[in-house]
């Protein structure tokens, strides 16, 4: 199970867009500073995800992206299938072609269940409730700077 960088993006991205969010789309420029990550680059993260209905996107001067469903209703596994594809798969992972034994390796087995477990984990943990760990942890990058309270 390999998450990439870009799933990684694409949850820190959509954690400051349900933070940040009015009702006004947020511009990607605006994304891409607070997390440092080219704009070009997070727009395709984005594009993936509006393809998978995460996200809805805005043309125009004043276009952005809002969220396509509630933060409780998008899941982990959701966003990483969206950016990296399917999770489970049932592939030698040695990449032997071909293998007569296949169909009964013992090591497959043990890793399509693996991948089995670990996207049934990942379908438990929403978008909200990783923005609720990251605001107790008070993550930079889901932060305006004039939103910050002062303690």
């Amino acid at each position: 199970m390999n998450i990439s960088k870009s799933a990684g993006y694409a949850v820190h991205g959509l954690a400051y867009l349900v933070r940040n969010t009015t009702d006004e789309p947020v511009q990607i420029a605006e994304i891409s500073k607070f997390q440092n990550v080219s704009k070009t680059y997070l727009a395709k993260i984005f594009q993936q995800l509006a393809t998978a209905s995460i996200v809805v996107g805005q043309r125009g001067a004043t276009g952005g992206y809002l969220l396509g469903r509630h933060p409780s209703l998008i899941t982990l596994l959701d966003i990483i299938e969206a950016v990296d594809g399917p999770v489970l798969s049932r592939h030698c992972c040695l990449g032997i072609f071909g293998c007569s034994v296949k169909a009964d390796c013992v090591v497959l087995d043990v890793f399509v269940e693996a991948n089995q477990r670990f996207s049934e984990y990942l379908k438990g943990v929403t978008l909200e409730t990783i923005v609720t760990k990251m605001e107790d942890l008070r993550a930079p990058f889901l932060y305006k700077p004039e939103l910050e309270i002062s303690t």
